[in-house]
């Protein structure tokens, strides 16, 4: 009996889990080609062969749905730093996983750039979008600790992974829309370049003053 309510509870959950998973797929869909603001509950419950019913029984409201299809379709891109590696080699690094996520990035930019034009304009969602973006951050800050002191970089850890997003996320939006301008060969040099950039002095040298000259 035990066995049977526990596989009953495990189809519920399955179901819906499939269920989500199917109405963020068709929210992706339509955001992606009519961008957010344009997309209705309506229209992503006829994309999924749904109820509006259906997804509000699996999502509080409008805003979480799109929050859903957000963290599905703009991963944060997570780079193989090696152990041991220098600071400029895990630039370099970081450099390529950037690179190699432009294609995948390419087919969800319409979406995410909508999404943030909505967020400009909600307060609401723009507050959710913090919490979300400041406990990434706190992951990546984390995971580059993993690989690289604190001292090596060129700034404190925490003020590095939010610079690291700017860079990121600015480079490849404008290489969506200028290709022709912001190559690859482009954003390997830009982090080439962060790559040389001198460490943090955590106490930089007194210079003596005259004073203590006499």
């Amino acid at each position: 009996m035990a066995g049977a309510v526990a596989d009953s509870k495990r189809a519920k959950g399955d179901k819906r889990a499939r269920t989500r998973l199917a109405l963020v797929r068709a929210a992706a869909e339509l955001v992606g080609t009519k961008g957010l603001e344009q997309t209705s509950l309506e229209d992503v419950a006829e994309r999924a062969g749904m109820t509006r019913g259906a997804i509000y029984g699996n999502f509080k409201d409008r805003d979480e749905l799109f929050l859903a299809v957000m963290e599905a379709r703009w991963q944060p891109i997570v780079p193989k730093f090696k152990a041991g590696a220098g600071y400029a080699q895990q630039m370099r690094i970081l450099a390529q996983a950037v690179i190699e996520a432009l294609p995948a990035r390419r087919t969800a930019s319409v979406g995410a750039a909508s999404y943030q034009l909505y967020v400009l304009t909600h307060e609401k969602m723009r507050a959710r979008f913090v919490q979300i973006n400041a406990a990434a951050y706190r992951r990546a800050e984390q995971d580059l600790l993993n690989y690289l002191p604190e001292a090596s970089l060129p700034m404190p850890a925490q003020l590095f992974v939010r610079v690291l997003h700017g860079l990121i996320d600015g480079l490849t939006f404008l290489s969506f829309v200028t290709p022709e301008l912001i190559t690859e060969d482009v954003i390997l040099a830009a982090f080439e370049a962060l790559g040389t950039s001198r460490p943090r002095q955590s106490a930089r040298p007194r210079t003596r003053s005259r004073a203590a000259d006499r």
